[in-house]
């Protein structure tokens, strides 16, 4: 580069609010007419843009590389983005190409974001390209290495990517883990069930139902979950997610058609009596559900009821030796619970004792005209010890009288 290009207008364009006008002569002139330069650089604010650009600017002129690597140095310090001091960087990669044209050409590709990496193109030459594609370069497990070496949170994964994760069966930390169960949405994907037990089993675990996968799975992989982690049976969003599984499907209608309905209870019914008793009043109410059912069509079944006695519940027809029982006590069934969230008919029952009272007349009139003219203290020795003695006589009068 044998004529080098100083630029001196560049500087003055960059400082033209400088120039005070009205034949004023501004910093500029004073500066760029100065027999010493120097002097006049004495006049500006020392740590200012302009101080160090016109400071710059002279030690570039003058080739005093010492004193311009000073300021450059202090400049970058006080003010590492300023646009004044890319123009000198500039000038002086510039005006070094002959002494070093590798490095000026360096700096202006990284300056400018250059990329040489464009093909030639040949005329009358057959191109000789690949045809097919690697398979160790696009297989499903290279994109998935891939993703969890450049992600710690996969946060801008996709879908497929999550259910490749749990498909693969591949080995995740645990933090890793967690995420993948929080964001995979179908439930139908080989491996899940396994994934989901690890999390559960973490101490970072808020238990079943903190996802929303938890309360998509299908019937079988909860069975399968329960199974493996038997605690469950104890969780109740565990055990009423299973129930809604247990639901009719939507072309059945169990408003309507007595058969859907009495086998959605009686699916119901087989999974929850296996519960815990801290499940009672769930129990009482499912039960409760088929007495009524039951009674609508004229079954009055003494077992189911005689089952549904046994859970104790604090009302007047209740035998107080039963209800204050210390085992009872802490398994006492709330007959207010509305458990719809999990089956959509179990809602709160409130008070029981008329249905309690036309079951008791019901089987008191059907023994009595079975056995003829039986013993009282016979009839009511089955059901006193979970029914007051002196609400029940009465009833079974009035069962005697009129059968």
């Amino acid at each position: 580069m044998k004529n080098r290009l100083l630029l001196p207008f560049a500087a003055v364009l960059a400082f033209a609010p400088l120039v005070r006008g009205d034949n004023e002569i501004g910093f500029i002139e004073k500066f760029a007419l100065a027999p010493d330069r120097e002097a006049v650089l004495g006049q500006l604010i020392p740590g200012s843009e302009e101080f160090y650009f016109f400071s710059a600017l002279h030690f570039q002129n003058t080739k005093q590389k010492a004193k311009l690597a000073a300021i450059m140095e202090q400049w970058a310090k006080r003010n590492p983005d300023s646009p004044q001091r890319r123009v000198i960087e500039n000038r002086e990669a510039l005006l070094s190409y002959d002494a070093d044209p590798q490095a000026t050409l360096k700096f202006l590709r990284e300056r400018m974001k250059l990329q040489f990496n464009h093909q030639q193109e040949a005329r009358d030459r057959k191109p000789d390209l690949p045809t097919a594609l690697d398979p160790a370069r696009v297989a499903r497990e290279v994109f998935v290495r891939a993703t969890l070496e450049s992600s710690s949170d996969l946060i801008e994964c996709k879908d497929p990517v999550f259910e490749a994760l749990v498909w693969g069966k591949v080995a995740l930390q645990p933090a890793l883990a967690r995420i993948v169960v929080a964001r995979v949405k179908r439930p139908d994907l080989p491996n899940l069930v396994d994934m989901i037990e690890k999390e559960l089993q973490t101490p970072e675990s808020r238990s079943f139902g903190e996802f929303e996968i938890h309360r998509a799975l299908l019937p079988e992989q909860l069975d399968e979950l329960a199974k493996r982690m038997p605690a469950l049976l104890d969780n109740q969003a565990f055990v009423f997610t299973r129930l809604r599984k247990l639901a009719p499907g939507a072309d059945a209608d169990a408003e309507f058609d007595p058969a859907e309905r009495e086998a959605w209870l009686e699916r119901t019914w087989d999974f929850a009596r296996k519960l815990s008793p801290a499940f009672g009043s769930l129990k009482a109410n499912l039960l409760y559900q088929r007495l009524q059912h039951d009674r609508k069509r004229g079954v009055y079944d003494e077992t189911r009821f005689l089952e549904y006695l046994k859970l104790p519940r604090r009302l007047d027809y209740m035998n107080p030796k039963f209800i204050d029982a210390p085992e009872q006590q802490r398994v006492a069934v709330d007959l207010g619970a509305n458990f719809a969230e999990a089956v959509a008919i179990a809602l709160p029952i409130g008070n029981d004792e008329p249905l309690v009272r036309d079951y008791f007349l019901q089987i008191f009139q059907k023994t009595d005209a079975k056995h003829g003219d039986p013993n009282a203290a016979d009839l009511l020795k089955k059901w006193t010890p979970y029914v007051r003695d002196t609400w029940l006589r009465p009833v079974l009068a009035e069962a005697m009288i009129t059968a």
